[in-house]
């Protein structure tokens, strides 16, 4: 959310993962990062001043908790609502609101670790991950990126497509069918990507506080017609384990940690970075329970139903149309970002035509119905990353990176992708229960690709050393 200040950066033109939704939560950071920055970028006629290869300067750094608000915000979309219905309805309240915490809670203690990374070197991630996986390699990382963006973008279109079904179907009594609504929704969004990007970042800096608004206004609703004991002593479905519960929650948020740098390279000092991992240690539980709660009292895990039955339809449309417009526009925008770093030959139009061709594909083959896999995927095929990076950083280089060294290293880190894929492939035989180690499969992820990372760059080490 998936979702920087970013993980993909590829030239100087280049912006990063959330730097689209950073802007698109603009004003948080307030006017020093533009009045002082020293870089400019431009693509697609959007010029953006990020820092996204050069380090934070002083004058530019704010307070954790003005962090911690973007983070919150970088959460508030359709898909970790559905992730929070999905989870209520088959491990009911209880269990559910603690494995949506525990999630939180360890990809939040996650967070705080790349946070100090990226408060005390300034850099963006995609400047980090390229010490350890080399300026050529980063390009493997992109592409997993650009899948989960694209992965995203799909998510959401499906989702809209369905709301605006339901509308039609109870406003109009029309039966659209839903491949249709989300078709036509990605394809508006891509337009908007292409050509009105700037207009859709001052649409979402109200839309997105809109939303989170008024799913606290649903709950209040909820509370008012239902048995509040009635909703805590609800039993769940079955349908999904405990432990799969919170490799989900881990594989929804697990963007955010890995990326945390690209937020807390802003950060004043190393704790203020910390501080900002406030924002997805108390925001995200409350957000996926802000859906939780409605489908326990109604039985329906459709947003759309959902406010239909409470007799809110029409305010509710207004707001989830635009709310999801906006932030699938940034989806799509990420991924074409991401894309660019690993294919600066190909025009952003072109990139982003792919792009929105495959998200559509998926949107109306309907891919909700495999997200809560893709989700598990994300945290599998990512989490290792933040291990190997970590590792590389407070071990193999003793908390020293200077840039100055970084066109001297080898373009190809063959030790961290071989630790990536490594810690890679521990997680999925964890989330078959063939092996265990924490019995989260995406910590064993993490776990293995650090401990692999430095195996193999000692042997390297060594290796070199005799020849």
């Amino acid at each position: 959310m998936n979702p920087s200040m970013g993980l993909g950066g590829g030239s100087c033109r280049r912006r990063s993962r959330h730097g689209a939704r950073r802007d698109a939560l603009a004003g948080v950071f307030g006017e020093a990062g533009r009045q002082n920055s020293r870089r400019v970028s431009k693509r697609g006629g959007l010029k953006t001043d990020d820092y996204s290869r050069s380090r934070v300067p002083d004058s530019a750094t704010v307070g954790g908790f003005r962090i911690a608000v973007v983070v919150f915000g970088i959460g508030v979309t359709l898909p970790v609502f559905f992730v929070g219905s999905e989870l209520a309805a088959g491990l009911g309240f209880r269990a559910a609101a603690l494995a949506m915490a525990g999630g939180c809670a360890l990809v939040a203690a996650l967070m705080a670790v790349t946070s100090v990374i990226g408060a005390r070197t300034r850099l963006s991630t995609y400047m980090l991950i390229q010490f350890a996986f080399g300026t050529t390699g980063v390009r493997c990382v992109n592409i997993l990126l650009a899948v989960t963006y694209v992965g995203y973008f799909a998510a959401t279109g499906d989702l809209f497509g369905k709301a605006i079904r339901e509308a039609l179907l109870a406003f109009y009594a029309l039966d659209v069918p839903r491949p249709v609504c989300a078709a036509a929704g990605c394809a508006a969004m891509t337009l908007t990507a292409m050509y009105g990007f700037r207009l859709i970042e001052k649409f979402s800096r109200w839309t997105v506080p809109a939303l989170a608004l008024f799913m606290g206004y649903v709950v209040y609703l909820v509370a008012r017609q239902t048995d509040f004991q009635t909703i805590l002593g609800a039993a769940g479905s079955g349908g999904i384990s405990f432990g799969m519960a919170v490799s989900t929650v881990i594989g929804t948020n697990i963007l955010m940690a890995v990326s945390g740098p690209d937020l807390t390279r802003y950060a004043r000092t190393e704790w203020e970075g910390v501080k900002s991992v406030s924002g997805l240690a108390a925001g995200y539980p409350l957000i996926m329970l802000a859906s939780a709660i409605p489908t326990l009292a109604l039985g329906e895990t459709d947003i759309m139903r959902i406010m239909i039955g409470l007799g809110i339809a029409i305010p509710a449309l207004f707001i989830l149309v635009f709310s999801t417009w906006t932030t699938n526009t940034v989806n799509l925008y990420s991924a074409v970002l991401t894309l660019a770093a690993s294919f600066g030959k190909v025009s952003d139009q072109r990139l982003a035509l792919g792009a929105s061709v495959l998200g559509t594909a998926a949107a109306v083959m309907g891919i909700m119905d495999f997200f809560l896999p893709f989700v598990l995927f994300i945290g599998i095929a990512a989490t290792p990353i933040a291990g190997v990076y970590i590792a590389d950083y407070f071990i193999v280089n003793r908390r020293r990176y200077k840039l100055r060294e970084l066109p001297g290293r080898p373009r190809i880190g063959y030790a961290a992708i071989a630790a990536w894929l490594g810690g890679s492939a521990i997680s999925f035989v964890s989330s078959e229960q063939h092996i265990t180690l924490s019995a989260v499969p995406a910590l064993d992820g993490l776990i293995a690709a650090f401990a692999l990372y430095l195996a193999l760059h000692a042997a390297e080490a060594r290796f070199r050393s005799r020849f």
